[in-house]
């Protein structure tokens, strides 16, 4: 008997030691102060290696891209958390990805921005 209880408080020490915490990975916004999610910064730079190695950019433009990519993950979190129905989410997303594009443009090339709209139309990147 003792040796199931043992083994049973062994197995379940195991199991928790497992447990990882996961770093909040949806915004919040308590009154007027409004906490970044944790993997905003993940995904901006996820985006900006994928953008790297789709666009060929060099350092600067990466260094852009991801400045550009984080300073649009609040706006983004923010829509997709307010109140309102999924059609007026779409469409305030939509607005901000026209947004997120104009200022995209204005840190690729031509020929690169064109690529990025191919590559978008094919798989789109959510923003």
């Amino acid at each position: 008997m003792r040796k199931h209880i043992a083994i049973a408080v062994l197995i379940s020490l195991s199991l928790i030691s497992f447990a990882q915490t996961k770093q909040n990975a949806r915004p919040k916004k308590t009154g007027n102060e409004w906490h970044a999610a944790g993997d905003a910064v993940l995904r901006s730079k996820k985006f900006a290696d994928n953008m790297t190695a789709q666009l060929s950019l060099d350092e600067t433009a990466t260094k852009k891209v991801h400045d550009l990519y984080l300073s649009n993950t609040k706006p983004v979190d923010e829509i997709k958390m307010s109140p309102g129905t999924p059609e007026d989410k779409n469409e305030l997303l939509k607005t901000n990805r026209d947004v997120f594009n104009d200022n995209l443009k204005k840190i690729l090339t031509p020929a690169q921005f064109e690529k990025y709209l191919k590559i978008q139309a094919r798989a789109p990147l959510e923003l």
